[in-house]
């Protein structure tokens, strides 16, 4: 138990006893260094004297008469005062009160002091099994029997007042403040005597609770109502009745609009910490030291609780100031292009981030030319990391188990008991690892023999892909309805103007040598051609020699005999040769990829496939499902004996963690080798999210760019209770989201707007969010996690099944789809309609329609895709001229790309502005006007319109061009304007800008215009294309798309196109598409946002699990609402 000591703060004179009542007048007089603590007492009508007396503390309650703040003299009017005067507290009622009804009832007779404060806390505040409880403790001075006896005088529903002490305010520099500003809106600098603050001379608190129960025996008071921390020291305990009640009181207005008696709120322990926040920092944030200049206390103790932002104006922000509370989950919402992410990462992540390099960086340079990120202040920052839309490295060597780290705790597993068979003679290899039977020597099992991306233990026929490049014999005749003569195949070409001219090229050669020989007719259609001829002409003759006798138009005669080779082997050839790489770009028109041949996929030499734990392999175990693969480590280890459960516990605790990590973001049905470029957008951004989640770290900022992306409204819950646990660590969450039931599931809201780009970047609130939103959202998402799948039973709509009236001309139709984990099924996409592709996450959305469908149609088209889905056939692809598939993946891989160069309306631009009379003049050309060429960019920062400075172990710098002051361009063509607007003007202004000031140039107007239409007007048109997000950069892609003006017959597929837009956008974005339908084209949208699945035509539901439980259609057919 620790000593609590007091320092003085002024003395008191009796002055006289009220002649008609028993109250006394006294004038208190504080010491010098405290005069200015009354400061703005006056306002106040009361206030409460807190003494120390030999063994007690003793509570006033006092009216105010006079205060005169130059001298330090107040004089009050109450119960005679005793004691040493050691705090004095204005009167708040919605503290010191309760109802007035449960004053008048309550039992005046109960003795003032109960457990006596005796030079020492008493006990301490404390959080258990959540409830908030007092554990009044034993000491020298307090003994058990003591105790006992004084909580008999406590029972279930009495009130009484706390005395306690702010032992984290309890410090030398602290208690010398007398001036601090009250974080309540429109309050001024006051004294602290005039204040709630915990900074004061001596840090004692007052304040009442009601009691919900009492153990008299273990010595805990439950209680409701207590303002302090965990831990808090515990001085005294009294009865409310101890205190006058006062009715009519006077307080300023800055606080006037606050209840006039307290609110017993039974809230959790998360929310008392959120209401005391504002007591905690006061000082913190607000101190003025008179003695001092600012000083490093000021620094170190800003914010202590809070995020506070000063005057942010980066981008389109308009100087906002505001304060998020740590330790909460802090949501930030508004229209897109509003300005959230530029709080949220352009200011607050960025600004973390220097900070933290300003402690590590040596370099003098580093710490002041860090970019700007346009905030007069922020403190009470902590170390952020920032989890952002951008996906994983789309590498095919990266896998599941090697983001995750699972797979190499497998791998060293393998290493330490595994059981390996000799590829030689599959006998057992004894521990020796030289081979009782064969003789074969082998090295000491490592890690590194199941590393598919190790060199020495790739498979060297795929290298460790599992997939090879294979020649698909069914592209290389594109148009099967025309003759070989007739360029059938691209491959071969005009074989007819090579048999009117011939040479000794065999490759073409042979066709007509073969020909000849099998008396077929090269003038039908390949098509028509016979089976028998048509597979010697791919796989060769078989050792058969057939003869060519040419003579060409320059008289020159040759005779070939020898094999047909066939187009097949040739190519293969090809790809053997010491030129591949150059050869595949040749062949890759023909090449597909497919499981390799030598592995059989399994992406490891033979040496590291036969290593077996228990009875499994080690591709085995590593192509089981997460869930599966949890199991078989308990299986397995339960089967070990001592000396191999001795070795591996370890592995087995750190493998197991990381397993569940992953199944913690509803990703158990995926296995460690998937490789990472397979997995749907949501799945990759999950499996970047377990990364965090599992890392233990505490006082974390993390920032999140809409973690709902991607998932289905079911799989909300489970991320929701993630992020939840994050917060347990005592970690900061601020999360850029749009989603009702994540903003519900916030404890703070920031909401940036009223619209986008310059009309946006306002704070329109922040404020706490509603406690019964809080506690219904666990409820909401569970109706919706247990109620039927079916998202027709989930938005109340009525799908109907296509009917046999339906055109069949009209209708695409992909059969026995079995891509991954798609089980055979069938599908009908009715052509010139907007179909939705709904399902949760992992139910093969994308393995449907990303996967098979638009390769199966590309194919039909003859157009190139880099691999094809697994199905039986696909009909009606006639009735489809072109195939656009809209993804989010960057418009552009490096920072000169924007949406300008994208779209091409800047080529549009650069042809008109080389065209006005002031170019002409100085003869500048349009590729002066291009800032990636050498004629037009500034010569110092090369076009960029800013200067690297690299920081080879951190990220690098950039500042603006000194030269040419960021505007990219030389003077010459900076002087060229167009309405006052030279070229790099309209690339710093926002498109809807840009679009008002070409509205009479027809060709440049309609691209800007659709870029308006489909919702990225807020953009700057040069802004560069790696700050765009995945949604915006989507929504430009179909802009240039839609700007192309063919509709009619073309099909387009969108990837969750709503991604990053507020609901404001997400129906503009509709307008667009439904439009496209009405011009004969087909949208095909993968898509979670109820707005847009109501407004489909026809939907087409996945299901009903994800991963081996999910690749059925659960339900489809016309929306009828």
């Amino acid at each position: 138990m620790k000593e609590i000591k007091f320092q003085a703060i002024g003395g008191y004179n009796l002055l006289k006893q009220s002649e008609t009542t028993d109250k006394y007048k006294t004038e208190i007089v504080l010491i010098e260094k405290y005069k200015k603590a009354a400061t703005k007492l006056s306002y106040f009508s009361h206030c409460l004297i807190f003494t120390k007396q030999e063994e007690r503390l003793m509570c006033y309650g006092v009216r105010i008469n006079d205060v005169n703040e130059k001298t330090g003299e107040i004089i009050v009017e109450g119960s005679k005062i005793s004691g040493d005067i050691i705090d004095i507290k204005a009167y708040f009622p919605c503290e010191e009160r309760i109802t007035e009804e449960l004053s008048s009832r309550y039992n005046k007779e109960q003795r003032s002091v109960i457990i006596p404060f005796k030079n020492q806390e008493i006990g301490k505040y404390m959080y258990i099994n959540k409830k908030s409880v007092i554990h009044v403790e034993e000491s020298n001075n307090q003994i058990g029997h003591e105790m006992a006896s004084a909580l008999e005088n406590i029972h279930q529903g009495d009130y009484l007042r706390i005395l306690w002490w702010f032992h984290k305010h309890n410090k030398k520099e602290l208690r010398n403040i007398c001036m601090v500003t009250p974080p309540y809106e429109n309050a001024p600098r006051s004294g602290v005597f005039a204040t709630r603050s915990p900074v004061r001379p001596n840090p004692i608190a007052s304040t009442v609770v009601k009691v919900k129960s009492v153990d008299k025996y273990n010595h805990f008071i439950e209680v409701c109502g207590f303002d302090g921390f965990e831990n808090t020291r515990i001085l005294q305990i009294m009865s409310y009745s101890s205190v006058p009640i006062f009715n009519n009181v006077k307080v300023p207005d800055w606080v006037e609009h606050w209840t006039n008696h307290k609110i017993f709120e039974e809230t959790n322990l998360d929310n008392r910490i959120e209401n005391m926040t504002n007591q905690k920092e006061v000082a913190a944030k607000h101190v003025f030291i008179q003695e001092l200049e600012p000083s490093n206390l000021e620094l170190n103790q800003a914010g202590s609780n809070e995020i506070v932002i000063k005057n942010a104006s980066i981008n389109n922000l308009k100087n906002i100031s505001l304060k998020i509370p740590k330790e909460k989950i802090t949501v930030i919402t508004g229209v897109s292009g509003s300005g959230k992410s530029s709080l949220a990462f352009d200011t607050i992540y960025y600004e973390s981030r220097k900070q933290f390099m300003d402690l590590i960086a040596s370099s003098v340079y580093t710490f002041n030319n860090l970019n700007d990120s346009k905030v007069e202040k922020i403190t009470g920052l902590q170390p952020a990391i920032a989890i952002d839309q951008r996906n994983l490295v789309m590498n095919p060597r990266s896998t599941v188990g090697s983001v995750s780290k699972a797979g190499e705790y497998l791998k060293l597993l393998f290493a330490t008991i595994g059981r390996r068979i000799c590829p030689y003679c599959h006998e057992v290899v004894p521990e020796n690892n030289v081979c009782s039977k064969c003789k074969a020597i082998f090295f000491a099992l490592t890690p590194s023999l199941f590393s598919q991306n190790n060199p020495d233990y790739m498979c060297p026929a795929c290298k460790g892909l599992g997939k090879e490049m294979q020649i698909d014999v069914n592209l290389i005749v594109e148009e099967p309805n025309k003759s070989i003569l007739d360029g059938a195949s691209t491959w071969w070409g005009n074989l007819r103007k090579h048999r009117e001219n011939p040479n000794a090229n065999w490759m073409k050669g042979e066709v007509l040598a073969l020909a000849e020989d099998m008396n077929e007719d090269l003038e039908v259609p390949f098509k028509e051609l016979t089976d028998d001829f048509k597979k010697q002409l791919f796989y060769g003759s078989n050792g058969r020699e057939v003869t060519l006798d040419y003579v060409n138009s320059n008289g020159r005669k040759g005779i070939i005999t020898r094999p047909v080779e066939g187009a097949v082997n040739i190519m293969y050839r090809l790809l053997k040769s010491k030129n591949g790489d150059k050869s595949i770009k040749y062949l890759e028109h023909y090449l597909i990829k497919k499981t390799c041949s030598s592995c059989n996929g399994e992406r490891l030499k033979e040496e590291g496939r036969l290593v077996y734990v228990g009875n499994k392999r080690y591709p085995e175990v590593v192509s089981m499902n997460i869930d599966n693969l949890r199991d078989w480590c308990h299986t397995t280890y339960n089967s070990l004996d001592n000396v191999e459960r001795e070795k591996t516990k370890s592995i087995f605790i750190k493998l197991l963690y990381n397993l569940k990590k992953i199944q913690q973001v509803g990703l158990g049905y995926l296995s460690l080798n998937r490789s990472i470029p397979t997995l749907s957008g949501g799945e990759a951004r999950r499996l970047k999210l377990s990364a965090q989640f599992g890392s233990g770290l505490s006082n974390i900022l993390y920032i999140m760019d809409e973690p709902s992306k991607g998932l289905h409204p079911r799989d909300y819950l489970m991320l929701i209770r993630t992020i939840e646990e994050l917060k347990k660590l005592n970690n900061t969450i601020i999360i850029v989201e749009h989603k009702k039931d994540f903003i519900e599931a916030g404890d703070y809201l920031v909401e940036i707007g009223p619209e986008a780009g310059k009309y946006g970047g306002q704070l329109i609130r922040a404020e706490e969010i509603r406690k019964e939103g809080k506690d219904n959202i666990n409820n909401v998402i569970e109706t919706h996690h247990h109620k039927n799948n079916l998202i027709s039973h989930r938005y109340d709509l009525y799908l109907q099944p296509i009917d046999k009236s339906v055109d069949k001309d009209r209708l695409l139709r992909l059969t026995c789809a079995s891509t991954n984990n798609l089980k055979n099924i069938d599908i009908n996409i009715p052509l010139s309609k907007m179909i939705c592709v709904v399902g949760v996450s992992g139910s093969g959305k994308s393995s449907l329609i990303s996967q098979t469908l638009y390769p199966a149609i590309q194919k039909e088209l003859n157009k190139k895709t880099e691999s094809q889905g697994e199905y039986k056939g696909i009909e009606c692809v006639s009735n489809i001229r072109e195939v656009h598939f809209v993804s989010q993946s960057a418009i552009g891989k490096t920072s000169r790309s924007n949406p300008a160069t994208y779209s091409g309306v800047f080529d549009l631009i650069r042809d008109f502005y080389s065209d006005l009379d002031e170019a002409r003049k100085n003869k500048l050309t349009k590729e002066h006007f291009s800032f990636n060429s050498k004629k037009g960019q500034c010569p110092k920062c090369k076009g960029l319109g800013r200067t690297v400075v690299p920081m080879h172990f951190m990220p690098d710098i950039s500042t603006t061009c000194t030269e040419c002051k960021g505007k990219k361009y030389i003077g010459k063509v900076l002087q060229v304007k167009y309405k006052g607007y030279s070229i790099a003007d309209l690339l710093d202004m926002e498109i809807r800008e840009v679009k008002e000031i070409f509205e009479d140039q027809k060709n440049i107007y309609t691209i800007l215009d659709m870029l308006d239409k489909i919702g990225v007007s807020y953009i700057k048109l040069g802004q560069s294309a790696t700050t765009l997000s995945g949604g915006e950069a989507q929504r430009i892609k179909l802009a240039r798309n839609l700007c192309s003006g063919k509709a009619k017959d073309v099909l387009y597929i969108l990837d969750e196109p709503t991604a990053g837009l507020h609901d404001k956008d997400v129906k503009k974005l509709l307008l667009i598409l439904k439009e496209l339908t009405n011009y004969r084209a087909t949208v095909i949208v993968i898509e979670h946002n109820p707005i847009f699945i109501k407004e489909a035509d026809y939907i087409i539901e996945m299901g009903p699990e994800g991963g081996e439980r999910g690749g059925y259609i659960v339900d489809e057919g016309w929306l009828n609402n």
